[in-house]
């Protein structure tokens, strides 16, 4: 029988680690504007150094199958080519 499709929305942290930018942790949220406010409200708290928050439809969870994520929104500093990716 196949999954039905979920659609998350995540928020991917970024730290300073020995001053190169590192993955942080990432937050699941229920809904793309509760991803995009956690996502700068971690930056604007100093919490860390950048965000992105993002969206993605995961078709099996328990192999992270599914899309490739569409970045919604990023927040401070966050690795190259990640703005790229921004959907306007």
């Amino acid at each position: 029988m196949a999954k039905q499709p979920i659609i998350a929305h995540s928020v991917q942290l970024f730290v300073l680690v020995k001053g190169k930018l590192a993955l942080g942790s990432r937050i699941d949220c229920k809904k793309p504007e509760e991803a995009c406010r956690v996502a700068e409200d971690r930056v604007s708290r100093g919490r860390a150094i950048g965000a992105a928050a993002f969206t993605r439809t995961v078709v099996d969870p328990d192999y992270d199958d599914g899309s490739e994520p569409v970045t919604l929104a990023i927040f401070g500093k966050v690795p190259p080519g990640l703005a790229d990716q921004l959907p306007f």
